[in-house]
């Protein structure tokens, strides 16, 4: 589940996009600044695939996922508290670091761009006690650190990669279809649904669901703020069709 909880900050996330938008022409609003979820809405059960975090969790085949070519060994550490991992030379045509973590203790396991694993005790010996993450490689960086509390403990696999994105596939309507990647968003956006089902959700569909398509009409942060009190506590679906984007296979809820 994701949850954005509306608070001061958000708020002010919000007034700081609607400047963005109100200042910069739609095509150049980043694809994932327009799917800001203006009503701190809850994805109940469901969930957006993003190109690179699909391929980590093994969706290889989703069109729009990295195409992640390993080069060299890994280089596996154990530690506690925050700690660097050297990696050796960069290979010709690195682009990123995969890095598979294993949380040995309960606590929060932050990366150098601030993304973060977080395990509790009950992850602790579990096969999903850690995540996996492709960070991007800096020009010259050769080794990661892990940023965490003294008396967290932790595991990590780091290898050298290269990344690919794929390209979406087109179905039979002429719709593009996959996960949300660098490059903007297909027609038909891949999804894991409230059931559990794996499908695809058209687009717009999602806009108009997630505010994204009232938010383009927005010209002052008082919109904006209105907007979202008007949606307060309601729940809103979306189908989830397969690939030909007519076949439903479940529904995509957010709850405000």
């Amino acid at each position: 589940m994701t949850q954005i909880d509306f608070d001061p900050v958000f708020s002010a996330a919000v007034r700081n996009e609607l400047d963005a938008r109100v200042s910069a022409p739609s095509s150049t609003v980043p694809f994932w600044r327009r799917h800001l979820r203006l009503g701190a809405g809850i994805l109940a059960g469901a969930s957006i695939l993003i190109g690179g975090a699909a391929a980590a969790t093994g969706l290889l085949t989703m069109p729009g996922t990295q195409d992640v070519t390993e080069l060299g060994a890994s280089v596996v550490k154990t530690a506690t508290g925050t700690d660097t991992v050297q990696l050796g030379a960069v290979p010709d045509g690195a682009t990123g670091v995969f890095v598979s973590l294993t949380c040995l203790t309960p606590g929060t396991f932050t990366f150098e761009d601030g993304a973060s694993i977080g395990c509790t005790m009950d992850d602790v010996g579990q096969a999903t006690g850690g995540g996996r993450y492709t960070l991007t490689l800096s020009p010259g960086q050769q080794s990661i650190t892990i940023t965490t509390p003294p008396e967290s403990s932790w595991t990590i696999a780091a290898t050298y990669v290269s990344e690919r994105t794929t390209e979406w596939a087109v179905n039979d309507n002429g719709e593009t279809y996959g996960a949300l990647n660098e490059g903007g968003e297909p027609d038909l956006i891949a999804v894991i649904a409230t059931n559990g089902n794996d499908g695809f959700i058209h687009a717009g569909e999602l806009a108009q669901a997630d505010g994204s398509e009232q938010a383009a009409t927005f010209t002052s942060p008082e919109q904006a703020l209105a907007w979202q009190d008007s949606m307060a506590g309601k729940t809103v679906s979306v189908p989830v069709y397969q690939n030909d984007g007519e076949t439903r296979v479940g529904g995509f809820t957010i709850q405000y």
